[in-house]
């Protein structure tokens, strides 16, 4: 079973740099195009592996086949941000698209306790392993320099990231796809980690409600998020630009 934390886990951690090294010394040697080429077929493979759902899920429900949360999210841009020639869409990839994946490679709450075995977590594995490997070997065969400068732009497509699973989630409860708004990323302010976390940084982000004739203190939904995850994010994509950091100075 996938217990966060247990041996399986670790287990499934370790795989991870095991298989992007693999694949980065695999390769290593091919022309720059060849690279180039295989990485973006990553990207169409990410899809696949996420449609593939439809067929394989024993659990599977419409909603699902929409790009959710922040690393669907990601999936869903990759191929065209990968396409593009604006150099800040591949920072996105690689500040945010293998970051968030890997927090949820760290953290597969959403598949814990499934067998290691079963689909939907072999699944997981591989679409979050293709969010992080992609933009990491760009960087590292220096395909795309990351540049620490455009990460307000990387804070803004999340932000927009976030408004999206908004949008989503809301829809999903209008159509009837589901009975209740999901919470990804925390967005709707209800009770978890992020919402603790996000609402201990910005406390005077809420708004008085009624909940069974109590006014209680509920959070400004996507809003009481932001001062946190700048807190949180901007130190660590410095830190994630230390390796590039003279290399980007040579591109625009």
């Amino acid at each position: 079973m996938l217990d966060v934390f247990s041996f399986y886990h670790f287990l499934w951690v370790i795989l991870i740099p095991v298989a992007i090294y693999g694949v980065y010394k695999g390769f290593y040697n091919k022309s720059k195009k060849f690279k180039y080429w295989f990485l973006f077929s990553l990207t169409l493979f990410a899809w696949v592996v996420h449609f593939s759902r439809y067929w394989f899920d024993p659990n599977f429900n419409t909603y699902k086949l929409f790009f959710v949360d922040l690393c669907g999210f990601s999936t869903m841009l990759y191929p065209f941000f990968f396409l593009s020639k604006k150099k800040m869409f591949k920072d996105y990839m690689y500040y945010s698209g293998a970051l968030f994946a890997f927090f949820s490679l760290l953290y597969p709450n959403t598949i814990e306790g499934n067998p290691i075995l079963e689909y939907d977590s072999i699944r997981f594995f591989l679409a979050h392993v293709t969010l992080m490997m992609v933009p990491i070997l760009l960087a590292f065969w220096k395909i795309h320099i990351p540049n620490v400068k455009n990460i307000g732009w990387v804070f803004i497509f999340i932000m927009i990231g976030g408004l999206y699973n908004m949008a989503l989630t809301s829809f999903f409860v209008e159509v009837g796809l589901r009975h209740y708004l999901i919470n990804y990323m925390g967005i709707w302010g209800q009770e978890g980690t992020i919402y603790s976390y996000a609402l201990l940084v910005a406390p005077w982000l809420t708004y008085d409600k009624y909940v069974a004739g109590e006014i209680v203190k509920t959070a400004i939904p996507f809003f009481y998020i932001i001062p946190a995850a700048l807190l949180v994010l901007m130190p660590t994509w410095v830190i994630m630009s230390i390796p590039f950091l003279k290399s980007s100075k040579t591109t625009k």
